[in-house]
Order: structure tokens, then C-alpha cells, then sequence
């Protein structure tokens, strides 16, 4: 993969940053190690905004024993939809900030990187090299209660998003805009919230954060498929959110109080329990484990996907964590 550069309009700075920076304490994330697992848990801070602090990304090894941290630099809110490169470099989003970060493999913080004025969840890096975004906000709805505010669009007045896959190259230039349908969420504003490739890149499984419809978009044809599962609004038990796929092509989705295996066909193969709800982030890449967040109590397990025990365990904060990703050279 060749490296990347900023959106032409906007130049950066490639060099790695140094521990600190203005308002961060000084960060202590170590060399990325095979196995460890890094979460983006914001420090939360502010009284009228409660997805707002410093940005914050921990590294734990694969027993969830905390090795580091790199509080991040750029962002505002949540740090959003972390995923790896090819190369081995970390990349974030936040969708607050309309900013995405990137840490490289010696634990260094990169210049962030801005390819477009919006929202966006998660890169995907497609074998071509071109960079797939998906974009977090749709409509024009802030979230009620008032929690959180998000940015309208330059030149809009309350049009926050489009909901829309969006592809570019190295360089920032855009290739093509695809236009999936999107369920909205509980709040009516949510896109593209969450999404895994399939194996061959030719579909995008995904899920507006909280809706009860787990959809699917033709890449390689432009149109929508038919949902892998869809429930009633309202319907608490069928919550969608995070979803992860495994080596062999099972799709591992949180759905708030649990984790179910489905096929990419849409069948159901399990269900893994857990307490309590708000389970709503995973990687299971690893295909022999999946580590999972739960936005409420802060608290990550490691799910052994044999037997369904939790093996280990740990505690961040509440409310807090929006991005896992296990580093698996």
C-alpha cells in the first residue's frame, strides 16, 4: 500500500508527533505487539456535551492488562470505527470533528487526515488502494434528549449527513459516492454507523447504531441487497450494533445483551449471552476469540467463541468507547 497523502486542498504534516501536546497529558502507548487490543475510550469532560474530552486510544494485550495510552490529538469527541491498514497503522475517526486519526505501529501519533467536511464512522481499505468511508450521520435530526450537537454541513442549516459511502484514493481525490439505504437509528440521524467488508470486497454488510435492520449494499453492481435480518421498530431485542467477521466467514453482531453468529447469507448459527445491556462493540477477527465493549458500564471482555466463556476481563469508564480493533499482522 502506497502511503497516504492529505485531500489536496488541505496539506499536512507526515511527521510523527511527539509524547503530549497541548491539553494532553503525555501518552505511553508502546510498539504494537501480535494480539494486543486497543479501544478508543474518550475522557469525557465537559457538563453539556456528554460525548465530548480528550481523545483517548488505550492499548491492552490480548489478557486485557493495560500496556499504554495515547491521548490523541485533533479530536473533540468519541474516537470512532478504529481499524488497521495493510501497513500495520491504526486508523480512528471522529465524527464530531470531522477529523481521522492514524497511529503508526512504533505507537506514534500521525498528522490527522480530513478528505472531506462530514461525518465519517470507519475506513475500509480496498485491495485497489482506494479508501472506502462510511458516513456516521443521515437527515437532519440532532439526538433527543440534546445530549450531544453535531455540525450541519458547510452551507447547510441542519442537514447533518447523507448516510453515504464514500471512495477515494491516496491522494483525497473522490472517486465515486454510493448510496445505501440506512435505517436512522432510535434518533432518526444515524447512517453508516458500523460495517465489515465481505471477503471478496464485492458487498458491505452494515447497520445504522440502535435500528433493527441489519442491511447489506452490491458494491461491485451499486444497489441495495435485501436486509440479512429485520426487526420491529421499538423493538428492544433487536437492536443492532457493532459488527465483526471472522476467518471463516461468520459475522459476529452485537445486538446490546448479546453477540449472535450469523452466516453471510443471513442464517443464524448462535447466540452468546451476555449480562446486563449495552454491548455494542467487537473484533472477532481473530476468529478464536472476540473482545467486546459494552457502552454503558465500560466494562471489555475476551469471549472465548468455543465454549462462550468470558476469559478475561477489564474496566474503562462509562459511556465512553466507540472503537475496538485487535492488531493481527
Amino acid at each position: 500500500m502506497t502511503s497516504i497523502s492529505h485531500h489536496p486542498n488541505l496539506p499536512i504534516d507526515t511527521t510523527p508527533r511527539p509524547p503530549g501536546g497541548a491539553g494532553r497529558p503525555a501518552s505511553s502507548l508502546k510498539p504494537f505487539a501480535p494480539g494486543d487490543v486497543f479501544v478508543g475510550a474518550t475522557l469525557l469532560n465537559s457538563a453539556t456535551d456528554d460525548h465530548a474530552g480528550l481523545g483517548r486510544i488505550l492499548q491492552f494485550d490480548g489478557d486485557l492488562n493495560e500496556k499504554g495510552v495515547l491521548w490523541v490529538e485533533g479530536t473533540t469527541h468519541l474516537v470512532y470505527g478504529l481499524t488497521f491498514a495493510p501497513d500495520g497503522t491504526l486508523w480512528a475517526q471522529d465524527p464530531w470533528a470531522w477529523t481521522t486519526v492514524r497511529v503508526d505501529p512504533s505507537g506514534h501519533q500521525l498528522a490527522n487526515l480530513q478528505f472531506d467536511m462530514r461525518a465519517f464512522s470507519k475506513v475500509h481499505f480496498m485491495a485497489d488502494g482506494t479508501l472506502l468511508f462510511t458516513e456516521n450521520l443521515d437527515g437532519d435530526c440532532q439526538p433527543l434528549p440534546l445530549t450531544t450537537r453535531h455540525r450541519p454541513l458547510p452551507g447547510h442549516r441542519t442537514h447533518l449527513g447523507d448516510g453515504d459511502l464514500w471512495r477515494y484514493t491516496t491522494d483525497g481525490e473522490l472517486v465515486e459516492i454510493f448510496e445505501p439505504e440506512v435505517h436512522g437509528g432510535m434518533s432518526g440521524s444515524m447512517g453508516v454507523t458500523h460495517s465489515v467488508l465481505s471477503p471478496d470486497q464485492t458487498k458491505i454488510f452494515y447497520v445504522s447504531e440502535t435500528g433493527p435492520r441489519l442491511m447489506q449494499f452490491d458494491l461491485r453492481n451499486h444497489r441495495q441487497l435485501q436486509d440479512l435480518r429485520r426487526g420491529n421498530d421499538g423493538d428492544r431485542t433487536m437492536m443492532h450494533f457493532d459488527l465483526s467477521l471472522t476467518p471463516d466467514g461468520t459475522l459476529m453482531v452485537c445486538m446490546g445483551n448479546r453477540v449472535d453468529a450469523m452466516t453471510m447469507d443471513g442464517v443464524w448459527l448462535r447466540t452468546f449471552r451476555l449480562p446486563g445491556f449495552g454491548w455494542s462493540i467487537i473484533d472477532a477477527r481473530s476468529g478464536t476469540h472476540a473482545y467486546v465493549g459494552n457502552w454503558f458500564s465500560g466494562e471489555v471482555i475476551k469471549l472465548d467463541l468455543q465454549t462462550g466463556d468470558v476469559v478475561a476481563r477489564t474496566v474503562v469508564a462509562e459511556k465512553c468507547m466507540a472503537g475496538i480493533a485487535v492488531y493481527l499482522p
